[in-house]
């Protein structure tokens, strides 16, 4: 047995012999639940019933103060990559960053504030809305922009903003990467009929409906604070403390113009807006979206997405552009050309639906089709519509859910390349998981499933609603074409991993995820279980070594959590990250992870959290020009005092 699938072993191990241990105490059902419940009303009488709307000026909103400390110690903390890094090359280094999340690990502290107020005027048949923000950083740029909350948007560079004077920078002293910003900003102006059939807004937006397949926001790049931590691709109902602490953002904004009209069971939605994107550079989409939501789980949508790219030409890690090249690294042949001038459209029908409603049995189909192009590209006229298939059945019986979906992601299926923010957003190696782009590009859709080039089945079990709770995921996928130094040229052709191979040469991947998940609900608090493993294997030919990808990516956290208190929650775990096997070049990475946390709800509209996270990263290093180690500590220090208004 392998360590990684020891080491898994180990922990399932621990938390059934826990369960066990406790067998004679009676588990209650979760009165301190890891994922909030919907409460349910006593009598149909006591409804409340539903106040006038305000007439006149009403103020609301939420401000929040934030401060980061972090300290490091190792060799690690300067990566041998760093002065490629730093200017931009493709090889990213092997530290100094925490696994779990991607984002670097640097000593130093930081203070984040903002107060963001709406303000809002009542007439008899519609409502005006302002809402602004102040926001101000003081101290370490790189903690400030990847472990506090989602900076405001005038001061975040991850949505372009220059403002505050972040770097790419491998500081080893607290105030190597000191800045401090502070901006005043109109965030956003709208404007809603009384009914609230009608909804125009414009400045930084989020979407109000939008099927992943045709259209997601970029993921955010930083860490939300939070008391208890989970791999990124976790199963769980939800981490401990979320039933009163909500993220304040999950993705980054947009910015732009949208409309939401709603009529009868019809909700339509059209938005113009601007994508994250580099300094110098554009990226807009336009889009609609038209949903039918009949209840019950009936959904029918459809949507079209026509985004494209302005601006200065740029270097990326594709080889369909200008110049292409292919460059020998440790990590394998990686391409690189220059693009511009990209246009993609999207289409998707989407229909959710009861199957064989006696039987539980429900169904969902997601038929997406792609266009893709850009100007100049090496080789004209080799663009090709790309596809997205998802058949998917569900049934139902008592607590227990099992899923089956099929998938298939086309290589040519929205492969806009769309680097954002600053030149590196994400700190993690190619060889990182989950990573379906390198570097810091993002998809115009949520991979998270499965990346473009690929085809397969996920299989899941989901038991809820119980003492005790279990879900478990297997997730096979294959390539669909292969990766060669000829294909990858073909105008739009991504594939969302490996890298290119010879002609003469070319083999097709396979990747496997297994997920476990466990919470039970004791007397004594929530214990919860959660184990992730991922494989990636590459058959390779012997004249080409270089082209072995065969490695496992096991990730596991146990927590507990319980309220101290009605209005005090605190958690406590520990976690294990880490990469075997080899990536065209040996891979042998770890980190440990501690954590530990208190979330407080002083009144109804004040929260306090503190959360401490101590890591320990080693291994060998993966650059053979150095034979040092990677190894290095960190520990965080995140607190925060949010207050609603």
């Amino acid at each position: 047995m392998s360590t990684s699938l020891r080491f898994l072993a180990t922990m399932a191990s621990a938390f059934l012999l826990l369960a066990a241990a406790r067998a004679g105490a009676e588990p209650v059902p979760t009165a301190t639940p890891v994922a909030a419940q919907p409460a349910a009303s006593p009598t149909a009488s006591a409804a409340p019933t539903a106040s006038p709307r305000p007439l006149g000026f009403t103020l609301s909103g939420i401000s929040a103060v934030t401060f980061v400390g972090q300290a490091t110690a190792g060799g690690g903390q300067i990566a041998p990559e760093a002065p490629g890094f730093i200017a931009g090359a493709p090889l990213a280094p092997n530290s100094p960053y925490d696994l779990f999340s991607s984002a670097p690990q640097v000593p130093g502290y930081a203070g984040v504030a903002f107060i963001q107020p709406t303000l809002t005027y009542g007439f008899s048949r519609f409502d005006v809305g302002v809402t602004a923000a102040l926001a101000a950083t003081n101290g370490s740029t790189t903690n400030a922009a990847y472990w506090s909350e989602n900076l405001s948007p005038a001061l975040n560079p991850h949505l372009g903003s220059t403002v505050q004077p972040y770097a790419v920078v491998f500081p080893t002293h607290p105030g190597d990467d000191f800045g401090q910003a502070r901006r005043l900003s109109i965030l956003q102006a709208n404007v809603a009929t009384a009914d609230g059939n009608l909804h125009v807004r414009g400045g930084w937006l989020d979407l109000t409906q939008s099927d992943r397949f045709v259209f997601a926001q970029p993921a955010l790049t930083s860490v939300n604070p939070a008391i208890a931590y989970a791999p990124a691709e976790s199963l769980t109902n939800g981490l401990a403390g979320t039933d009163t602490w909500l993220p304040l953002s999950t993705a980054l904004p947009l910015h732009g113009v949208d409309l939401v009209a709603k009529r009868g069971t019809a909700t339509f939605e059209l938005t113009n807006a601007a994508l994250p994107a580099l300094p110098g550079e554009d990226a807009r989409m336009t889009m609609g979206s038209v949903v039918l939501d009949r209840g019950e789980g009936t959904r029918f949508s459809a949507q079209l997405l026509h985004a494209q790219t302005s601006g200065l030409p740029f270097i990326t890690t594709v080889p369909f552009g200008t110049s292409p090249a292919f460059v020998p690294y440790p990590q394998g042949v990686l391409p690189t050309s220059t693009l511009s001038g990209q246009r993609q459209t999207i289409a998707g029908l989407r229909g959710a639906f009861h199957l064989a409603p006696r039987l539980g049995v429900d169904a969902i189909v997601e038929l997406g089709r792609a266009w893709y192009d850009a100007s100049p590209v090496v080789r004209p006229g080799t663009e090709r519509p790309g596809g997205f298939y998802h058949l998917g059945f569900t049934q139902s019986a008592g607590h227990g859910t099992a899923s089956l979906d099929l998938y298939r992601m086309e290589p040519r299926y929205a492969t806009m390349i769309l680097p954002y923010g600053i030149p590196e957003n994400q700190w993690s190696v190619s060889f990182a998981w989950p990573g379906q782009w390198l570097k810091s590009n993002y998809q115009l859709i949520d991979n998270g499933v499965l990346g473009v080039n690929r085809q397969g089945y996920r299989l899941r079990y989901y038991l809820d609603k119980g003492p005790l709770e279990a879900h478990v995921e297997y997730t096979e996928l294959r390539q669909i074409e292969a990766e060669t130094t000829a294909s990858a040229t073909q105008d739009g052709f991504i594939d969302g991993f490996y890298l290119p191979q010879a002609v003469d040469a070319a083999t097709f991947g396979r990747q496997k995820r297994t997920a476990l998940w466990l919470a039970w609900h004791a007397r004594f608090g929530d214990v919860t279980l959660d184990l992730v493993d991922d494989t990636l294997y590459r058959p390779f030919v012997a004249t080409h070594p270089e082209d072995v990808v065969s490695y496992e990516v096991p990730q596991g956290v146990l927590a507990f959590a319980k309220h101290l208190t009605p209005k005090l929650t605190g958690s406590i775990g520990i976690g294990r990250y880490a990469i075997k096997g080899a990536f065209a070049e040996p891979l042998d990475l770890r980190e440990r992870l501690f954590f530990t946390g208190l979330q407080f709800q002083q009144t109804e509209k004040a929260q306090f959290l503190a959360t401490l996270r101590r890591t320990a990263f080693g291994g060998r290093t993966t650059f053979p020009a150095s034979p040092a180690a990677p190894d290095f500590t960190g520990a965080t220090l995140v607190v925060e005092q949010r207050l609603r208004f």
